[in-house]
Protein backbone atom coordinates (compact mmCIF):
# COMPACT_ATOMS: atom_id res chain seq x y z
CA UNK A 1 0.00 0.00 0.00
CA UNK A 2 2.80 2.51 0.90
CA UNK A 3 4.42 2.11 -2.34
CA UNK A 4 0.83 2.43 -4.02
CA UNK A 5 0.49 5.52 -2.57
CA UNK A 6 4.36 6.61 -3.69
CA UNK A 7 3.15 5.98 -7.00
CA UNK A 8 0.18 7.81 -7.18
CA UNK A 9 1.69 10.94 -5.61
CA UNK A 10 3.62 11.85 -9.01
CA UNK A 11 1.64 13.61 -12.06
CA UNK A 12 1.48 10.80 -14.81
CA UNK A 13 1.00 10.86 -18.59
CA UNK A 14 0.63 8.48 -21.01
CA UNK A 15 -0.03 7.99 -24.34
CA UNK A 16 -0.05 5.49 -27.69
CA UNK A 17 -0.67 5.50 -30.93
CA UNK A 18 -2.57 2.88 -33.00
CA UNK A 19 -3.06 2.17 -36.68
CA UNK A 20 -4.11 5.07 -38.53
CA UNK A 21 -8.13 5.29 -38.83
CA UNK A 22 -8.29 9.20 -38.33
CA UNK A 23 -7.91 11.61 -41.42
CA UNK A 24 -6.30 15.21 -41.00
CA UNK A 25 -8.55 17.74 -41.72
CA UNK A 26 -9.35 18.11 -44.88
CA UNK A 27 -8.21 15.12 -45.58
CA UNK A 28 -10.02 11.79 -46.78
CA UNK A 29 -7.13 9.09 -45.94
CA UNK A 30 -6.67 7.87 -42.54
CA UNK A 31 -2.77 9.03 -41.38
CA UNK A 32 -3.06 9.15 -37.57
CA UNK A 33 -4.40 6.96 -34.85
CA UNK A 34 -7.22 7.86 -32.14
CA UNK A 35 -4.03 8.65 -30.00
CA UNK A 36 -5.14 9.04 -26.90
CA UNK A 37 -3.23 11.68 -24.48
CA UNK A 38 -3.84 10.57 -20.93
CA UNK A 39 -2.61 13.07 -17.48
CA UNK A 40 -3.40 11.94 -14.23
CA UNK A 41 -3.12 14.65 -11.30
CA UNK A 42 -3.72 13.68 -7.74
CA UNK A 43 -6.79 16.11 -5.99
CA UNK A 44 -9.13 15.28 -3.23
CA UNK A 45 -11.61 13.81 -2.96
CA UNK A 46 -11.10 12.46 -7.01
CA UNK A 47 -7.95 12.59 -9.27
CA UNK A 48 -8.26 14.83 -12.01
CA UNK A 49 -8.24 12.04 -14.36
CA UNK A 50 -7.73 13.47 -18.07
CA UNK A 51 -8.27 10.39 -20.66
CA UNK A 52 -9.04 11.66 -24.15
CA UNK A 53 -8.89 9.96 -27.89
CA UNK A 54 -7.71 12.93 -30.41
CA UNK A 55 -10.12 12.34 -32.44
CA UNK A 56 -14.05 13.16 -31.82
CA UNK A 57 -15.05 9.60 -30.97
CA UNK A 58 -12.75 6.57 -30.16
CA UNK A 59 -13.38 3.97 -32.46
CA UNK A 60 -15.30 1.60 -29.57
CA UNK A 61 -18.01 4.29 -29.99
CA UNK A 62 -18.51 2.64 -33.82
CA UNK A 63 -18.49 -1.06 -32.75
CA UNK A 64 -21.17 0.07 -29.75
CA UNK A 65 -23.36 2.13 -32.42
CA UNK A 66 -22.89 -0.51 -34.99
CA UNK A 67 -24.11 -3.24 -32.74
CA UNK A 68 -27.18 -1.24 -31.65
CA UNK A 69 -28.05 -0.45 -35.53
CA UNK A 70 -27.57 3.45 -34.58
CA UNK A 71 -26.60 5.81 -37.35
CA UNK A 72 -23.53 8.06 -36.49
CA UNK A 73 -23.71 11.92 -35.19
CA UNK A 74 -23.04 14.14 -38.17
CA UNK A 75 -19.00 15.52 -37.64
CA UNK A 76 -17.78 11.62 -36.12
CA UNK A 77 -16.68 10.05 -39.30
CA UNK A 78 -15.96 10.79 -42.95
CA UNK A 79 -16.49 8.86 -46.15
CA UNK A 80 -14.39 7.71 -48.61
CA UNK A 81 -14.45 10.93 -50.42
CA UNK A 82 -14.02 12.74 -46.83
CA UNK A 83 -17.56 14.08 -46.19
CA UNK A 84 -19.30 13.81 -43.15
CA UNK A 85 -20.97 10.24 -42.44
CA UNK A 86 -23.29 8.81 -40.37
CA UNK A 87 -23.15 4.38 -41.18
CA UNK A 88 -21.06 2.80 -38.74
CA UNK A 89 -20.56 -0.61 -40.51
CA UNK A 90 -19.37 1.40 -43.51
CA UNK A 91 -17.13 3.28 -41.51
CA UNK A 92 -15.32 0.14 -39.56
CA UNK A 93 -15.15 -1.26 -43.06
CA UNK A 94 -13.71 1.23 -44.79
CA UNK A 95 -10.94 1.36 -41.56
CA UNK A 96 -10.56 -2.59 -42.05
CA UNK A 97 -10.48 -2.88 -45.75
CA UNK A 98 -7.59 0.22 -45.43
CA UNK A 99 -9.63 2.23 -47.84
CA UNK A 100 -10.27 5.94 -47.67
CA UNK A 101 -12.61 7.29 -44.89
CA UNK A 102 -12.23 7.48 -41.35
CA UNK A 103 -12.94 9.23 -37.76
CA UNK A 104 -12.37 12.95 -37.94
CA UNK A 105 -10.07 14.53 -35.48
CA UNK A 106 -11.62 16.65 -32.37
CA UNK A 107 -13.20 19.38 -33.99
CA UNK A 108 -14.67 17.90 -36.49
CA UNK A 109 -14.50 18.21 -40.37
CA UNK A 110 -13.99 22.41 -40.25
CA UNK A 111 -11.98 24.62 -38.88
CA UNK A 112 -14.44 26.44 -38.08
CA UNK A 113 -15.08 24.20 -35.39
CA UNK A 114 -11.45 23.51 -34.14
CA UNK A 115 -10.81 20.96 -36.55
CA UNK A 116 -7.27 21.70 -36.84
CA UNK A 117 -6.54 21.52 -33.26
CA UNK A 118 -7.89 18.04 -32.74
CA UNK A 119 -5.22 17.34 -35.54
CA UNK A 120 -2.62 18.94 -34.36
CA UNK A 121 -2.85 17.10 -30.51
CA UNK A 122 -2.97 13.94 -32.80
CA UNK A 123 0.29 14.57 -34.36
CA UNK A 124 1.49 15.29 -30.91
CA UNK A 125 0.47 12.06 -29.45
CA UNK A 126 2.61 10.40 -32.68
CA UNK A 127 5.08 12.84 -31.18
CA UNK A 128 5.57 11.51 -27.78
CA UNK A 129 4.90 7.68 -29.47
CA UNK A 130 6.12 6.60 -32.57
CA UNK A 131 8.87 8.83 -33.20
CA UNK A 132 10.39 9.28 -29.64
CA UNK A 133 10.53 5.52 -29.69
CA UNK A 134 12.27 4.87 -32.63
CA UNK A 135 8.87 3.25 -33.66
CA UNK A 136 6.43 3.33 -36.27
CA UNK A 137 3.81 5.75 -36.91
CA UNK A 138 0.38 5.03 -37.25
CA UNK A 139 0.51 5.16 -41.63
CA UNK A 140 3.02 2.36 -40.99
CA UNK A 141 0.95 0.68 -36.94
CA UNK A 142 -0.16 -2.91 -38.30
CA UNK A 143 -3.57 -3.68 -37.40
CA UNK A 144 -4.36 -7.07 -34.77
CA UNK A 145 -2.41 -8.53 -32.03
CA UNK A 146 0.92 -8.69 -33.54
CA UNK A 147 0.58 -5.03 -34.29
CA UNK A 148 3.51 -2.61 -33.62
CA UNK A 149 1.90 0.67 -31.91
CA UNK A 150 4.21 2.77 -29.94
CA UNK A 151 3.49 4.11 -25.95
CA UNK A 152 4.83 7.00 -23.84
CA UNK A 153 4.80 6.56 -19.87
CA UNK A 154 5.83 9.35 -17.52
CA UNK A 155 6.02 9.88 -14.11
CA UNK A 156 6.61 13.70 -12.82
CA UNK A 157 7.30 14.54 -8.75
CA UNK A 158 5.33 17.83 -8.82
CA UNK A 159 7.32 18.50 -5.30
CA UNK A 160 9.77 19.92 -7.76
CA UNK A 161 7.77 22.87 -8.44
CA UNK A 162 6.92 23.31 -4.35
CA UNK A 163 5.18 21.82 -1.31
CA UNK A 164 3.92 19.18 -2.57
CA UNK A 165 0.95 19.43 0.33
CA UNK A 166 0.46 22.69 -1.15
CA UNK A 167 -0.16 21.88 -5.11
CA UNK A 168 -2.16 19.39 -4.37
CA UNK A 169 -4.43 21.33 -1.72
CA UNK A 170 -4.62 23.91 -4.66
CA UNK A 171 -5.79 22.05 -7.64
CA UNK A 172 -8.03 20.08 -5.24
CA UNK A 173 -9.46 23.83 -4.68
CA UNK A 174 -9.41 24.53 -8.77
CA UNK A 175 -11.44 21.30 -9.17
CA UNK A 176 -13.97 22.33 -6.51
CA UNK A 177 -14.26 25.74 -7.80
CA UNK A 178 -14.73 24.45 -11.15
CA UNK A 179 -17.49 21.91 -9.63
CA UNK A 180 -19.17 24.77 -8.09
CA UNK A 181 -19.45 27.15 -10.20
CA UNK A 182 -22.22 28.54 -12.22
CA UNK A 183 -24.40 26.30 -13.97
CA UNK A 184 -25.63 26.81 -17.35
CA UNK A 185 -29.38 26.96 -17.73
CA UNK A 186 -30.94 23.66 -17.37
CA UNK A 187 -28.22 21.98 -16.25
CA UNK A 188 -27.54 20.31 -12.84
CA UNK A 189 -24.05 19.51 -12.23
CA UNK A 190 -20.68 20.59 -13.44
CA UNK A 191 -18.43 17.44 -13.94
CA UNK A 192 -14.67 17.50 -13.20
CA UNK A 193 -12.40 15.07 -15.43
CA UNK A 194 -12.75 11.76 -13.23
CA UNK A 195 -15.51 12.33 -11.71
CA UNK A 196 -18.09 10.62 -13.65
CA UNK A 197 -15.65 7.63 -13.76
CA UNK A 198 -15.53 7.17 -10.10
CA UNK A 199 -19.18 7.12 -9.45
CA UNK A 200 -19.80 4.82 -12.73
CA UNK A 201 -17.33 2.35 -10.93
CA UNK A 202 -19.34 2.52 -7.33
CA UNK A 203 -22.07 2.07 -8.93
CA UNK A 204 -21.30 -0.89 -11.09
CA UNK A 205 -19.43 -2.55 -8.49
CA UNK A 206 -23.24 -2.32 -6.50
CA UNK A 207 -25.46 -3.60 -9.64
CA UNK A 208 -23.07 -4.92 -12.30
CA UNK A 209 -21.82 -3.88 -15.58
CA UNK A 210 -24.78 -3.90 -18.34
CA UNK A 211 -23.92 -5.26 -21.70
CA UNK A 212 -25.29 -5.50 -25.32
CA UNK A 213 -26.83 -8.90 -26.28
CA UNK A 214 -24.42 -9.02 -29.37
CA UNK A 215 -21.36 -8.74 -27.30
CA UNK A 216 -22.76 -11.57 -25.29
CA UNK A 217 -23.25 -13.48 -28.49
CA UNK A 218 -19.30 -12.30 -29.18
CA UNK A 219 -18.71 -13.73 -25.80
CA UNK A 220 -20.32 -17.02 -26.32
CA UNK A 221 -19.12 -17.83 -30.45
CA UNK A 222 -15.61 -16.96 -28.48
CA UNK A 223 -15.91 -19.32 -25.62
CA UNK A 224 -16.67 -22.30 -27.90
CA UNK A 225 -13.70 -21.59 -30.38
CA UNK A 226 -11.42 -21.84 -27.63
CA UNK A 227 -13.69 -24.41 -25.54
CA UNK A 228 -14.64 -22.73 -22.75
CA UNK A 229 -18.48 -22.74 -21.47
CA UNK A 230 -19.66 -18.93 -21.48
CA UNK A 231 -22.51 -19.74 -19.01
CA UNK A 232 -19.61 -22.03 -16.47
CA UNK A 233 -17.64 -19.08 -16.72
CA UNK A 234 -19.57 -16.36 -16.08
CA UNK A 235 -22.12 -18.47 -13.33
CA UNK A 236 -23.40 -16.53 -10.80
CA UNK A 237 -23.44 -13.21 -13.21
CA UNK A 238 -26.96 -11.60 -13.50
CA UNK A 239 -27.88 -11.48 -17.32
Amino acid sequence: MNRFLLVTDFLGFSSTNTEAIAIPTFGRQPMLGTSPLVLCMPADPCFFWYDVATTVVPRGKFEIYNKRGDALKDGWAADELGNSYTDAKQVLDNINAKRPGGIFPIGGYSTDTGSHKGYGLGIIAELFTGIFAGGHASPHVENGGMGDPSFCFMALDYGMFGDKKEIRAQMSTLLRELRESKKADGQPRIYTHGEKEMESLAEKQKTGIPVNERTLEEFRRIGAYVGVSFEEYVKGAAF
